[in-house]
């Protein structure tokens, strides 16, 4: 379940709608305006994000696990019953990594073979933090610096994931942000917002100007009424005239301009969509069918004038209390067969340097099992996928999966050792986001010691 944030009020509705044409004049937006536009001088390129949000919160400890010596002795003993056999593990060699070693879950075979061709990275323990946590201050009973309000609870993780604010609330998420100071300096023009899902309705991508264009597998959203309203060629033709028509009335004035853009967009995309081919086999699962829409609108991104683009894709059913062996197993073959379809077809379209995928989740989960499951946890580890992303390594610090280990916050749970904001932050620079607009996108990102994780490689 995607966090949807609550319907809004009447004045902020109008504030909202009204931003799209009145924004401009306000000194918040000029300000965004003239960041975006500096950005822009050399933005000659394209680039797209991409949101892989596995909802209920992944169980990391069986998604990378410590696959030899005293790492796995520990590994199983936290969680006898739900350890997998160190020898169905995918071992991975990362370049330049000490620590203990490691191996990937076995049905990731798909992000196995990227991996270890340098074109997945793992970011471990990654999580929703205020402030940098240590474990004697989360034992300490009254820590000393913020925690993420309402830890452990889904809706509440998902927001704080997505808005990237865990100690407060926000209308806003950071790609929303994001969108607010870069789409009109890169998609000048463009009919359709910078910000696009596949997945419904999410904060992630809500921002102060920047409102998300939701897509179906199949492409745009169909307005009935755009070509026949009850089988009438003419009744659609009244319709768009109503529309068309002033009105005295705020809200109904607001509502005619809102359907006379749904249709718009829908004709714009379907028309863009409907002229490109993406050569590739994808996986015929939610998740695979997800990302090959996004595939299409990457392929159909000189007809939607688009620079830049960020996309949102679901994959749910992580919540793994029961049944955890069968049921991740299968989620995870989901998902790295998906992935790699999608890495294979921004390959074949030629912009695999320019495409960057990124895994997020509510929380992980518990090291201790609960009989055959897990419970709701912290930290987690992640995946960064693209041809422009520094692979075949680790970034951050991995953890030692032990009961009462160092990172533990209680029951095996990860106390994260880096913040969801220098993993967001990585992504928004190679982005295009400045180091100096960063704090605009990620208004905690001071409170954290790295801008830049590296696994983007040497950004300007």
């Amino acid at each position: 379940m995607t966090y949807i944030h609550r319907s809004l009020a009447r004045r902020e509705f109008l504030r909202r709608t009204a931003q799209l044409s009145a924004l401009a004049g306000t000194p918040f937006a000029m300000n965004m305006l003239a960041a975006g536009a500096a950005s822009a001088q050399t933005a000659g390129d394209h680039k797209a994000l991409v949101c892989i949000f596995l909802a209920g919160g992944n169980d990391q400890s069986n998604t990378v696990v410590p696959s030899s010596g005293a790492g796995y002795n520990s590994y199983q003993q936290g969680r006898p019953s739900l350890a997998l056999a160190a020898s169905s593990l995918l071992n991975v060699a990362p370049t330049g990594y000490t620590g203990q070693p490691v191996g990937l879950h076995p049905s990731l075979s798909g992000l196995h073979t990227l991996f270890n061709q340098q074109r997945v990275a793992l970011v471990a323990n990654v999580g929703t933090l205020a402030a940098p946590m240590t474990r004697a201050q989360w034992n300490s009973g009254r820590p000393t610096v913020a925690t993420p309000a309402q830890l452990f609870s889904h809706s509440d993780q998902q927001a704080a994931w997505q808005t990237g604010l865990p100690d407060r609330p926000s209308q806003t998420g950071w790609q929303g942000r994001m969108g607010d100071l870069l789409a009109n300096a890169y998609n000048p023009g463009s009919g359709i917002s910078i910000a696009m899902s596949v997945a419904g309705n999410n904060i992630m991508q809500s921002g102060s100007s920047t409102i998300q264009y939701q897509l179906t597998t199949d492409g745009a959203v169909r307005i009935s009424a755009q070509n026949a309203l009850y089988g009438s060629a003419a009744g659609a033709t009244a319709l768009r005239r109503l529309m068309s028509e002033s009105r005295n009335q705020l809200l109904e004035g607001e509502l005619n301009k809102i359907s006379a853009r749904a249709m718009s967009t829908e004709s714009l995309v379907s028309s863009a969509v409907s002229g490109v081919t993406v050569p590739t086999t994808f996986p015929q699962t939610g998740l695979g069918r997800q990302l090959q829409m996004v595939a299409r609108m990457i392929a159909a991104r000189n007809g939607l004038g688009q620079r830049r683009q960020m996309f949102f894709v679901q994959q749910g059913g992580y919540d793994f209390h029961d049944n955890l062996l069968a049921d991740q197993g299968t989620k995870l073959r989901e998902l790295g067969d998906a992935m790699a379809a999608f890495y294979q077809a921004t390959a074949a379209l030629g912009v695999a340097n320019q495409v960057t995928t990124f895994t997020a989740s509510d929380f992980g989960r518990g090291l201790q099992h609960n009989g055959r499951g897990s419970d709701h946890g912290w930290g987690a580890h992640h995946f960064v996928m693209g041809g422009a992303v520094q692979g075949n390594r680790v970034y951050g610090q991995f953890p030692t999966v032990a009961l009462n280990g160092p990172e533990d916050a209680g029951q095996g749970r990860l106390i994260p050792t880096t913040s969801v904001d220098e993993y967001a932050g990585t992504l928004a620079r190679w982005f295009g986001v400045s180091l100096s607009n960063l704090p605009l996108v990620l208004p905690n990102i001071g409170r954290f010691a790295s801008r830049d994780l590296g696994f983007m490689g040497p950004l300007a």
